[in-house]
């Protein structure tokens, strides 16, 4: 290809010859305007367009990684209402920092039955003056079943998540088993 054709080019309407830095056709009057793919702005927005393939490709991995992932096997630890308000009544910061958002397997004597279902308390078994405990809150029908079946007094065995401790209220949990 000569230096003379590489600055040529046919017009599109009338297929004249003209300069390939030429605004219009000089024969017709065309405007010359560069093939849709050479324009600035057409490469800059295929450009955004493949980032954001890229990295939308790359977040989808990351969501099905942690969704394939096996179910998290709770380890409840044994502690006995007494054990739980001892703590307490010690030192609240540390049960605080103990216990907080802690699964727990809790052994306690039933003081308590919500008239609405939603709750049902423990205390120390050996302690008939404890005011407060573990307020036990019930997250479904099977365990509101289960607490229908009960009585005040009885030793109950409850596994779940301590969502809440404080001086005054004691420990709030969310029952996942009653056993």
């Amino acid at each position: 290809m000569t230096e003379k054709n590489k600055k040529i080019k046919n017009c599109a309407s009338c297929e004249a010859e003209i300069a390939k830095s030429a605004k219009v056709c000089p024969n017709c009057g065309a405007k010359n305007k560069k093939p849709i793919y050479k324009r600035a702005w057409f490469i800059v927005l295929v450009a955004i367009v493949v980032i954001g393939t890229i990295s939308n490709m790359g977040n989808t991995d990351v969501e099905k990684t942690t969704t394939e992932e096996t179910p998290k096997v709770i380890e409840y630890i044994a502690y006995d209402v007494k054990e739980l308000m001892n703590d307490l009544d010690n030192n609240a910061l540390k049960a605080e920092k103990k216990y907080s958002d802690a699964y727990v397997e809790l052994t306690g004597k039933l003081s308590t039955i919500d008239s609405d279902g939603k709750y049902i308390s423990l205390t120390p078994t050996n302690d008939n003056f404890a005011i407060i405990g573990v307020q036990c809150y019930i997250q479904n029908e099977e365990q509101l079943n289960k607490v229908l079946e009960m009585k005040i007094g009885e030793t109950v065995v409850l596994k779940g998540q301590i969502q809440d401790i404080g001086e005054i209220m004691g420990y709030t949990l969310d029952i996942d088993i009653i056993e």
